[in-house]
């Protein structure tokens, strides 16, 4: 029963997690564009590989990550920058699109590594999770949503990974249903699309760091 109860909570607290618009959303959905959904399950497995080693990790020192203010307020600056750095480099490294097929932009970039190296890559630098996970996992010890005996941490992991895998494929159909819907946007402006969601969400992490850290 409390084994059930940790993959459960797993599950919806990572689902929730993954729903949101996030780069790594955004970079899986353009895989999916450009690669095929095969490639879409190698690179959501190469995110959950990376993320069931984290949040073990995270489990053993919640406490002590949190407790270094210093170190998180460096990721959060660190997760701004590279939010920025994606927009210019989506933008440069793009083509408008053409033809009538659906599709967000071309990035050579996500076509010269397999889809499972580039779920470990970019997930291995979304910096953002460290904080958010300690964070939940020292709530959910502390207050014994999740058991931490003998093996039952381990059905916890395994139920995030599976709802990170599923809120991600969510976002995804989603975002590639909207993209069947003529919305009348000049191949010129769809050129923008992708880096001016990035730097939407720079701003947005900006604005919160500044509430934080005024």
């Amino acid at each position: 029963m409390k084994s059930t109860k940790n993959l459960l909570v797993g599950f919806c607290i990572s689902l929730i997690g993954s729903l949101p618009l996030g780069y790594i959303n955004l970079i899986a959905s353009e895989i999916n564009q450009k690669r095929g959904s095969e490639a879409l399950y190698a690179f959501l497995l190469g995110v959950v590989v990376v993320e069931f080693v984290l949040i073990l990790l995270t489990l053993q020192a919640a406490e002590w990550l949190l407790a270094q203010k210093k170190m998180v307020r460096n990721i959060e600056v660190m997760s701004i920058i590279f939010l920025i750095f994606l927009a210019i480099s989506f933008f440069f490294n793009s083509k408008p699109i053409q033809g009538t097929e659906p599709s967000l932009l071309t990035n050579d970039f996500l076509t010269q590594y397999s889809p499972f190296t580039l779920g470990l890559m970019f997930n291995a630098i979304n910096l953002m999770q460290v904080p958010f996970w300690a964070g939940w996992n020292l709530y959910l010890i502390n207050e014994s949503y999740i058991d931490m005996g003998r093996y039952r941490k381990y059905w916890y992991v395994i139920g995030t990974s599976i709802g990170t895998f599923s809120g991600i494929y969510l976002f995804v159909q989603f975002l590639n249903y909207l993209l069947t819907v003529p919305i009348g946007a000049t191949p010129a402006a769809s050129q923008w699309i992708i880096p001016g969601i990035f730097l939407l969400l720079a701003a947005f992490q900006t604005y919160k760091f500044y509430k934080k850290y005024r």
